[in-house]
């Protein structure tokens, strides 16, 4: 399995010791952008399946990234930090994969209609 690449909106020269401690342990490929126009062009150049914004940074816009990143990927996520603890960071970040695991999921289930069952009595369609 590939690894997931997420993208760090913060300033590193502000950057919280818990996020840079989640940085250092998250087994992620990582890459950094120090405000929202590196992070635009970043994510113009590369998909990501993540981006954090660091909410703690006053210089960068959130609502202007999540105007404008899903536009060049719309599978993003979204997750903000407020400066909390490494371990809660991490919560955040498996939960936000596992929510979109698990909307794939349904949408696979729906899109599977092949066998008739109470809600749909009708057989599965077929050319033949």
């Amino acid at each position: 399995m590939n690894k997931k690449n997420i993208l760090v909106v913060s300033n590193p020269g502000t950057m919280n010791d818990e996020l840079l401690d989640w940085i250092n342990t998250a087994n992620f490929e990582i890459t950094f952008a120090d405000d929202d126009e590196r992070a635009i062009e970043s994510s113009h150049q590369q998909l990501f399946d993540m981006v954090i914004i660091d909410r703690m940074d006053a210089g960068i816009n959130e609502k202007k990234l999540k105007a404008i990143i899903p536009v060049f990927n719309p599978e993003v996520l979204f997750v903000v930090y407020n400066g909390e603890a490494a371990v809660q960071l991490e919560t955040k970040v498996s939960r936000a994969f596992d929510k979109r695991k698990a909307k794939r999921l349904l949408r696979l289930l729906v899109l599977d209609s092949s066998a008739g069952n109470e809600y749909n009595p009708l057989p599965p369609f077929s050319l033949n």
